[in-house]
């Protein structure tokens, strides 16, 4: 074998080496342009999607003041030596102490892509534990909530409905009977002491599910702001 011909198959091998290096160097980078892509498209969804969470967390967090403040409103108009209340007066702080609605926030894209894995093509450790955690806050405030329901549906309204009387009501035949209307009996229910004590409980269980909340919102603005940076380096 002359030198010319070995110099010939030394060449030839270097090229066909170097073009499957070019091959696997091309389809890494096209894996990495493709997940980059896939990465690209769920943090904005992702974004979104706690944009949504925050406004219904603010909203949620707003009622939950209302009620608190309502409620501590009620507490100083309780007791023996107490002026009574008006009727407006007393249904407007009622109707607030006693508004809670069963908080619910969207994660269906989260739940989605931790589902199937896709968690793992977002790059930002930080971010990606964030997002593993938050589902947990969400989980605590929801059971506050709807705690806070049950003990109402369960516990508190039922023992308000001694303090009822129909007003204006008759019983007849036909067009002639009118079914009246229900009224608090306002001066009793303010010189009850069980149901001071049931309202300061309450007002316990409200402040906490509170602090939940406002956790759940400072999460939900972390998430947001890792959310944001990330997408900022993919582009």
């Amino acid at each position: 074998m002359n030198p010319r011909t070995l110099q010939s198959y030394l060449y030839e091998g270097v090229v066909i080496v170097a073009s499957i290096l070019v091959a696997f160097a091309l389809d890494a980078s096209w894996a990495n342009y493709q997940e980059s892509k896939v990465e690209r498209r769920v943090l904005g969804e992702l974004q979104d999607e706690f944009e949504a969470a925050k406004t219904r967390i603010v909203s949620s967090i707003a009622e939950l003041e209302s009620a608190v403040e309502a409620s501590l409103e009620l507490v100083e108009h309780l007791g023996p030596d107490t002026e009574p209340l008006s009727k407006d007066a007393a249904e407007d702080l009622f109707n607030r102490a006693l508004s809670l609605n069963t908080l619910e926030v969207p994660a269906s894209v989260l739940d989605s892509i931790i589902a199937s894995g896709q968690v793992r093509l977002i790059s930002d450790s930080a971010l990606r534990k964030a997002l593993s955690e938050w589902p947990t806050f969400v989980s605590d405030v929801r059971e506050n909530h709807e705690w806070h329901r049950a003990e109402s549906d369960d516990y508190l309204i039922p023992y308000l409905a001694q303090f009822l009387s129909i007003r204006n009501a008759s019983i007849g035949g036909g067009l002639e009977s009118t079914p009246g209307t229900f009224e608090y009996d306002i001066v009793k229910m303010q010189r009850d002491p069980v149901f001071e004590g049931r309202l300061i409980w309450r007002i316990t269980r409200q402040q906490a599910t509170l602090t939940e909340s406002t956790t759940l919102l400072a999460e939900t603005e972390k998430l947001l702001a890792l959310t944001a940076a990330e997408i900022e380096k993919t582009r």
